[in-house]
């Protein structure tokens, strides 16, 4: 598989189907604008564009912006990241850590309590507000083992970090 098909498969999982198919397109031209992209592809311009900034935004993709001398606005030009592969997905891969810790830690530390009818969850503090009744179905409030959840974030952790998305070798 190439460094530009890998992006578009990443860009799917992250982004979905029409980041994949604007980075499909990219991966055809070297540089092209967001008008002849949305031309293209048939694409409304504003969900192009925030689409191509959530790419930009994971370093998936760069831009140049130029001045239209005529009308006095600026056109962007955009291409896929000449960025290494294997650093935007070490990157990627520590960010995904990061997050999975953060929530670990937050599982730990929480007192959840959960609707056995809507499976709404609340913490402590939200039940007591509520009178250990659900809000929105007004049923009892139960409390909430969160071990298997626990456990299944360490497993992903642990996963995680014995990934290597490419090979020290390089690509």
């Amino acid at each position: 598989m190439s460094q530009n098909e890998v992006l578009a498969e990443l860009a799917e999982k992250i982004f979905g189907e029409k980041a994949k198919k604007i980075m499909i397109l990219l991966s055809n031209h070297v540089e092209i604008s967001d008008d002849e992209i949305a031309k293209e592809l048939d694409m409304d311009q504003a969900e192009l564009r925030k689409i191509l900034n959530e790419l930009f935004e994971a370093r998936l993709v760069k831009y140049r912006r130029a001045r239209d001398e005529n009308i006095g606005w600026y056109k962007y030009y955009w291409r896929i990241t000449d960025e290494p592969l294997e650093v935007l997905l070490n990157d990627r891969k520590r960010l995904t850590l990061t997050i999975l810790e953060k929530l670990l830690s937050l599982e730990e530390q929480a007192e959840v309590y959960v609707c056995p009818s809507c499976g709404a969850r609340y913490s402590v503090v939200e039940a007591e507000d509520y009178g250990y009744t659900c809000p929105n179905c007004g049923e009892v409030l139960e409390p909430y083992d969160n071990s298997k959840r626990i456990r299944k974030i360490r497993e992903a952790i642990q996963a995680l970090k014995n990934y290597e998305p490419i090979a020290s070798s390089g690509s």
